[in-house]
This record gives structure tokens, C-alpha cells and sequence, in this order.
């Protein structure tokens, strides 16, 4: 590469010398030339080192692949041999290299996700040999917002517990994401009434993270936490939403009154909220105060209310879906309507309509989507 710089350089020299810069059109073509050839110089190098780069990735991956397949299938793997593999994998690699432990890392996570039988002992005792751990505790020391995130989202992808009094702290940490991160990780790792740390978070609470907390939930099968109630009436709207998110999966009826009520806010989301949760938990004595609420809603709660009633299944639900049905509304409103007096088995579905009415179009769509 430098002898290619080198050849290219010299004959601007040799015109430098012969023409003494005659003109300042010639020193500005000079430099622009010599400009030019460096930026394909350090273009060329850099592309170099990026194929070099990726070659030892896979070389590495392909090493890391072999490791893992005897560790993980071997059987009468004793301790001597287990830790000379680990010590061997650690030679055969750049193990120095900080992209080589994340690789180890990741693939960890990837095998653990993936693998069938009950490999994480054994994946987690390889993580601890590996010296990964202590690695990822000198990137909490950096103080760094990515890092931590980072190292939080790994711990929390390996279900390595004993990482969840680390992590704890940073539940107040400065930057949001991180406070984010920590809270998902905690609650993932922690054995301990994990929920209860929900008590202190002040962050807002997206859609995404409403259905990461309700999955972890769900997989760890943690039990009704005690903040529900409270939430309910929570100055945070994002706070008031998971709340009854989680009384739609725990099924806690007994905060029915409240849900009833919210059906009423003057939050949008928090109104579409609790009207998923009537519909889910068949809450018949939020009829009323659906049918109430109809007018002052757009299409998009309109159907969330015509579903609910419909689901519901009383003749009052029946007759309203019967006169929304019968009004002038956008065909989505009223497919949704028919559709619920479908639903129903309702005699005011099976009634012939009009040929070339609407209501007739309308009902042969709910009966063929095709048509």
C-alpha cells in the first residue's frame, strides 16, 4: 500500500520541480491531486481492515462453535477437562479482544434461548469461567449509559440471578434508558416480590415496556402484586394503563368499581384501557356506562365499545348494536356492529335486508370478507 503511495506521490513531485509552481492554478491542482490520493489511501486501508476484521469474527465464531459442541455434548466431562477446554478456547481465540467476549457472550444467550434440555447450569458455569462476569462489571465501572445498558440487558438475557443486587441501584440511575433497563432486568432476576420495585419508578411506561414487564410476568408467573390499587388512581397515565393491564391478566375483578370509572377519563388510552378490560373480563355491569360514553368517542372506541357489548351479550347490548347498525356511520362501524350481532346469533342478523341497501352489502361482507 505504500509503494502504491509512494509511485503515485512521486510524479507529483517531479511536476512540482519542473514547472516551480508557475502559477497558483497549478499548486491548487497539486494539492488536490495529493489530497486525492490520500483519501484513496486511507480508504483502501480501511476497507482492508474491515475484511480482516470480519475474516477473524468468523474465524473465531467457527473456533467458539467447536468449543461449545464438546462442553455442551460431551458426556463424563470432569472438572479438570471442563476447565482446560475453557482455558484452551481462551488461547485459540483474541480472548483480549472486548468484541471476542461479547461474541462468547452472545453466543451463550443464543444457545441457552435455543437449546433443548436444561443446559443453563452448564452455560452459566462456562459465562463464570470465562471470566465474562468480572468483564462486564469493568463496563459498569465506566460509568458509560451504553455500557450499562448493555451489561444489564446481557445479565438479564442469561437469567444470571445473583446479578439483580447489582443492578438494583440503577433503578435511579440519571438516564432513562438505563432506569428502564435496570427495572425490566430486576424484575426478571430478582426472586424476591420483584413487582414491588414498579413502587419507585417514575418513568414513564411505553407500550413496548407494558408488554416486556407482562411477558416476564408471565414467564416467571409472579404473583398479583399489592400496587394495583393504588396505581389506579395514579397521576402518571402510562402507570394507570399497566394497572389494568395487569387486572386483565390477573383477572382481579375485585377492582371492577374502578374500571368502570375509568371508563370515563378524559385520557384517551386510559378510556381504550379499561374498555379492553371490561371486554376481557366480561364485565356486565360496565353496560351502562359504555353505552354512555358512545357518542363522546372517536371510531376507533366506538369499536372498542361495540365489541365489548357485543361480548357482553345482553338484549340492551343486543338492541344498541341493532341502532348503531340502523344509523348512519362508516362502513368499519358498521361491519363492527354486524359483526357483533353475528356474534350474538342475534334474530336481527338472521332478518333479510333490503337487496342493495347497505345494511344488506354490510351483512353479506360480515358472512364472506370477499365480497
Amino acid at each position: 500500500m505504500y509503494y502504491f503511495l509512494l509511485n503515485f506521490v512521486s510524479p507529483l513531485l517531479l511536476f512540482e520541480y519542473h514547472f516551480q509552481y508557475s502559477n497558483a492554478l497549478d499548486v491548487v491542482l497539486v494539492l488536490l491531486l495529493f489530497a486525492f490520493g490520500l483519501i484513496l489511501f486511507y480508504l483502501f486501508r480501511f476497507i482492508r481492515r474491515r475484511i480482516d476484521a470480519d475474516n477473524q469474527e468468523k474465524i473465531a465464531q467457527y473456533k467458539i462453535y467447536g468449543f461449545f459442541t464438546k462442553l455442551l455434548f460431551e458426556e463424563d466431562l470432569d472438572e479438570r477437562s471442563f476447565n482446560e477446554k475453557v482455558n484452551k478456547i481462551k488461547k485459540k481465540v483474541p480472548f483480549d479482544k472486548p468484541w471476542c467476549k461479547e461474541l462468547l457472550i452472545e453466543n451463550i444467550i443464543d444457545l441457552d434461548k435455543n437449546l433443548k434440555g436444561n443446559y443453563s447450569q452448564l452455560l452459566i458455569k462456562i459465562y463464570l469461567q470465562l471470566g465474562l462476569f468480572n468483564y462486564m462489571k469493568s463496563l459498569l465501572e465506566t460509568g458509560k449509559s451504553y455500557y450499562i445498558s448493555k451489561v444489564i440487558y446481557y445479565w438479564r438475557e442469561l437469567g444470571y440471578a445473583p446479578s439483580s443486587k447489582i443492578i438494583y441501584p440503577y433503578v435511579r440511575h440519571e438516564n432513562e434508558q438505563v432506569r428502564t433497563a435496570a427495572v425490566l432486568a430486576y424484575i426478571s432476576l430478582s426472586d424476591k416480590d420483584p413487582l414491588s420495585i414498579l413502587d419507585e419508578y417514575v418513568d414513564r411506561i411505553s407500550p413496548i415496556d407494558e408488554i416486556k414487564l407482562l411477558d416476564i410476568i408471565q414467564r416467571k408467573k409472579i404473583k398479583k402484586p399489592t400496587f394495583i390499587g393504588d396505581w389506579l388512581a395514579h397521576e402518571r397515565p402510562s402507570h394507570v394503563v399497566f394497572a389494568l393491564k395487569l387486572i386483565a391478566y390477573y383477572n382481579a375483578l375485585e377492582f371492577k368499581s374502578a374500571v368502570i370509572e375509568l371508563i370515563k377519563s378524559a385520557d384517551l388510552r386510559i378510556r381504550e384501557s379499561a374498555i379492553e378490560v371490561v371486554r376481557r373480563l366480561l364485565i356486565e355491569d360496565a353496560e351502562g356506562a359504555l353505552i354512555d360514553i358512545y357518542d363522546e368517542g372517536n371510531d376507533k372506541l366506538k369499536i372498542k365499545i361495540v365489541e365489548s357489548l357485543a361480548a357482553m351479550g345482553s338484549r340492551s347490548g343486543e338492541a344498541f348494536l341493532f341502532q348503531v347498525v340502523n344509523s348512519p356511520n362508516r362502513s368499519e362501524l358498521l361491519l363492527a356492529a354486524m359483526r357483533g350481532l353475528k356474534e350474538l346469533d342475534s334474530e336481527l342478523f338472521v332478518q333479510n335486508y333490503p337487496e342493495g341497501s347497505t345494511l344488506c352489502a354490510v351483512k353479506k361482507h360480515v358472512l364472506d370478507p370477499y365480497i
